[in-house]
């Protein structure tokens, strides 16, 4: 199964216990294949910057680090293929995740912004919270826990 994660879900994996945190292990110890693209990873390594979380450098590398141990890191979509789908989301930012999971044949793209669980993305990509992903997984006994 091919799981393409966004910034969101990377973050609270990284910074807090609960769904996120387990499904980076799940990847990590690969009974699922994460994946994210660079656009993505530059996100993740912002918002980790941020003053509020007081990260260090040493604990921002180790935690940059443990994401490149859950998850594969693949190339953003080209920049035409965006642009080919400009009207699919409100929030233009947020393209790059959302091409990119269809570009890589993603089976889901986990995330928890509301505008990317929205029918009108889902009958693009097949978008799903953690924890609605955790539960399926957990009924079609896939994975383990």
């Amino acid at each position: 199964m091919r799981v393409f994660v966004d910034a969101n879900t990377i973050v609270s994996g990284l910074l807090f216990e609960g769904n996120e945190a387990t499904l980076l292990e799940l990847g990590r110890l690969r009974a699922l294949r994460l994946i994210t693209n660079e656009y993505v990873l530059k996100e993740v390594k912002a918002v980790l910057e941020r003053k509020e979380f007081g990260l260090s450098e040493g604990e921002l590398r180790g935690l940059v680090r443990y994401v490149s141990e859950c998850i594969s890191i693949v190339e953003n979509p080209p920049e035409k293929e965006i642009r080919g789908h400009y009207n699919l989301l409100r929030d233009k930012k947020d393209l790059p995740v959302v091409v990119g999971a269809k570009i890589e044949n993603s089976d889901y793209l986990v995330t928890g912004d509301k505008e990317l669980l929205s029918e009108k993305v889902k009958r693009f990509v097949n978008t799903i919270t953690t924890s609605e992903l955790l539960e399926k997984l957990t009924r079609e006994k896939s994975v383990q826990f």
